[in-house]
Parts: structure tokens; C-alpha cells; sequence
């Protein structure tokens, strides 16, 4: 059932790297006789000529579900693309670590790159194996996850893609909602709770010995996803082995897992009372012009609460405010960045950082009222709108005279915002 879905994944346009792991069939083999450090095996002659056995027998076998899945897909016709294995990366040992020697255990030292984009030029699917060689001929038992993350980190891949042991998934401890989505820095925040950490050569360390080994798979993928997203790679999904959860999680708003991504909101804050002189400087051009309403110093502290900036080096660069109505409402305004720091992705930025406080407050139908960037609204999902479509409260606020024009989007969850920011995060 998983090929039939990444079979289809491919036939739908996907350049797909597959990394087939063995340690399930390794430890079956060793029954646990012998010694990890810091959740890496050492891998003596004995143990390497297992993993030669087993990562082989695993390679064949994808190998052959993977290439049925794809002549089912392709229904009959003739079409370009097979399943290709073969030397694409190159290792290194670990060598003598902690007076520990491991040995023939070692990590990614070069992914050839164009040889596998040369693959996804023909259509064909890359396989990798966890047994990678060096310059001399060497062979080395690599991590399978730290080797997913360093070959999607290579090619800039938009997605890196584990799959737990079981079927399992993250819940808020509090409501008990599904966790969707993390940001990098809440993802991090997890794992510095369990006192866990993954190393980008392989090495894993954490804090709860008493940690139960399903707990522990999970928290793991997350941080080698974290390890790809800090080599380049967009988004790394977390998802279970069950039939479907790959095209629910790609081509489904909700998705079927959890989705970790990086942090485009790095340097966005609660504004604070010692703001206001830097938030008045960027947006005082703008009221001159007559394109923002005329907002005081004495007007900006007293409503400090609401406002959001956006600083580099100590400086105000971006602002914008959030106001929160009854009925789920919720409205955007004073949205102002620095002429230095434009068609950067700051303003995409701060809207994504006030939509997704909406959201968690409660609030899905955000509107904002705009006399000059109409397009940009409309650009990022938001419509035209009528004052009768405003909040009671707001609409007896609304200026006749000034003729804003109302533009009003509605988000049902942060899977919504993850999908918009897609398209901007580039």
C-alpha cells in the first residue's frame, strides 16, 4: 500500500529519493547483543556483513513492490521511469569517539548531486541503502534518518519525508486536538523538553533513559527533520506507515501527520511601550501621504498591546496590529515595512505571524481595510467585502468619508496558512 502511494506521488510529478532503512531486520538478527553509543551502532566486520545482507534483502524487495506499484499506475502504457540504486553518496567513518571505536559505522560525506538529478530527469526514482563508501573503497553502516536529512539538505529537496515505526501521532496535552503543524522553534522546545538531540553525523543523545521506544521514534524524526531543515530543505513531514496517510498528507489540507516547518516569523515580537518611537519613524511617511490614518505617539502606547514588530539589530523594520472583534473576527491593520527591507518577504512575513494569533485566538475570519495595496491583499486569499459583512462594533467605526476598501479571508486551521506560505516561502 505505501508504493502504490508513492508510486502515485511519482506519477503525479514528484522527484522522489527513497532511503530504505534495515535496522528493524538488523536488530532481529543481533537480538540485541550488540553495544549503540548515543543511538549509533558500532559496527564491527561481523555486524557490517549483516547490514550487507540485510540492507541488500530490503533493497530488492522495495525494488520490486516499488516497480509493480509503478506499472500499476501506469495502467498499461508505456512510460519512461524505473527504480535506480546505486553508489550516489560517498561516507567517511566516525572513526575512535569518547574512546569508543566504531568501526565500520559512518556518516554522508558527499551526495553526487547531479548524478541523481540526471535520475529525475528521466523520470526514474532514486534508491539509496544505508551502506555508503568511501574514496578507498571502504564500506560504512550509516544512520538511515541522518541520511535522509543530509541527501534532502544536498538537493534543496521541498520535503523530507519519515515514517514512524507505528501508527502513532502528536496530541496537545491540554485540549487533546492533533498537533498538525510546528514551527522549527516549537519543535526544538519538544525536544530540549525530553532533553534530546540529534547530531548531524548521527549521533543521538537524550536525556530519559526510561523513555518508551515508540515515544522515542517519533521524537527522534522530528529531529532529523529539524537536522533538514537546517540543511535548506522546506518542510519535513512526520507520518505513520498506514494506507493513504502520503496523499492525505501531501494533497489534503489537514494532512495525515505532523508538518514541521522553518521559522519565517525569526524576529517578530509583541511590541512593547519602548516600540512606539521606532513603530511612529516607519509609519509617519505613510500618514503624511494620506495612505494610513493618522496615529500619535500618545494613540500608539495607550493601544501598544495590539502591535507586532518586526526587528533587525535593534531596529523597527516591519510593524503591524491585530484587533480582535466578537463573532470570530479579527482585523489587520497598520501594516508597514521599511523601504530597505521591501520585496524581501517581510510584509508575507508579518500578515502569515498575525494570521496565524487569529487562528489560535479563536478568530477565523480575518479582514483588513486598505486605500492603496488592494492587490497585495487579494494576491494572498483574501476577497472583497462589504461594511455589512464587518462586525457590529466595527462597522460603527467604519469611515465613510476615507472609503477603505474591506477585503476578508477566512482560515479554518494553521494547515491553511501552511499551505499559503508555500507559495511565498521560497
Amino acid at each position: 500500500d505505501l508504493m502504490n502511494d508513492i508510486a502515485l506521488t511519482w506519477l503525479l510529478g514528484m522527484k522522489i529519493v527513497i532511503v530504505a532503512g534495515c535496522r528493524h531486520q538488523i536488530q532481529k538478527r543481533l537480538k540485541g547483543e550488540h553495544d549503540k553509543n548515543h543511538g549509533l551502532r558500532v559496527t564491527d566486520a561481523d555486524v557490517l556483513r549483516i547490514v550487507k545482507e540485510e540492507a541488500g534483502y530490503v533493497r530488492f524487495e522495495v525494488e520490486r513492490q516499488l516497480a509493480r506499484s509503478l506499472r500499476m499506475q501506469r495502467n498499461g502504457k508505456e512510460f519512461e521511469g524505473n527504480v535506480v540504486s546505486g553508489n550516489f553518496y560517498s561516507a567517511q567513518p566516525f572513526g575512535i569517539l569518547d574512546g569508543t571505536d566504531y568501526q565500520f559505522t559512518g556518516f554522508v560525506r558527499r551526495v553526487e548531486v547531479e548524478k541523481i538529478n540526471q535520475l529525475h530527469s528521466s523520470s526514474d526514482i532514486c534508491l539509496l541503502t544505508t551502506l555508503g563508501v568511501s574514496p578507498s573503497g571502504e564500506v560504512f553502516n550509516v544512520n538511515s534518518e541522518c541520511l535522509a536529512a543530509s541527501v534532502a539538505g544536498a538537493m534543496k529537496a521541498s520535503k523530507v519525508i519519515y515514517f514512524t515505526e507505528k501508527d502513532m501521532e502528536l496530541r496537545h496535552k491540554v485540549h487533546q486536538n492533533k498537533i498538525q503543524s510546528l514551527r522549527l522553534s516549537d519543535a526544538r522546545a519538544l525536544l530540549d523538553h525530553y532533553g534530546m538531540k540529534c547530531d548531524k553525523r548521527g549521533f543521538v543523545q537524550h536525556g530519559d533513559e526510561e523513555m518508551d521506544e515508540d515515544t522515542q521514534d517519533v521524537l527522534l524524526r522530528i529531529g532529523w527533520g529539524m537536522q533538514a531543515l537546517a540543511q535548506g530543505v522546506r518542510r519535513a513531514h512526520i507520518i505513520s506507515p498506514k494506507f493513504g496517510a502520503v496523499l492525505q498528507e501531501l494533497y489534503t489540507r489537514d494532512g495525515s501527520g505532523t508538518l514541521i516547518s522553518g521559522d519565517l516569523y525569526e524576529g517578530i515580537r509583541p511590541a512593547t511601550v519602548h516600540d512606539v518611537a521606532g513603530i511612529h519613524e516607519l509609519i509617519l511617511p505613510l500618514i503624511e501621504m494620506g495612505t494610513l490614518v493618522d496615529r500619535p505617539k500618545a494613540t500608539l502606547e495607550r493601544e501598544i498591546d495590539n502591535y507586532y514588530v518586526l526587528t533587525r539589530d535593534n531596529h523597527v523594520v516591519a510593524c503591524g496590529q491585530l484587533k480582535k472583534f466578537s463573532g470570530g473576527f479579527a482585523e489587520i491593520g497598520c501594516m508597514v515595512v521599511s523601504k530597505d527591507y521591501r520585496s524581501r518577504g517581510r510584509g508575507d512575513a508579518m500578515l502569515g505571524y498575525l494570521e496565524r494569533l487569529a487562528v489560535i485566538s479563536g478568530c477565523t475570519k480575518i479582514f483588513v481595510l486598505s486605500t492603496q495595496t488592494m492587490e497585495w491583499f487579494l494576491e494572498r486569499g483574501f476577497g472583497v467585502a462589504k461594511v455589512e459583512e464587518l462586525p457590529k462594533e466595527r462597522q460603527e467605526m467604519y469611515n465613510h468619508r476615507r472609503a477603505s476598501k474591506i477585503y476578508l479571508k477566512k482560515i479554518e486551521s494553521q494547515r491553511d496558512l501552511d499551505a499559503s506560505e508555500l507559495w511565498w516561502n521560497r
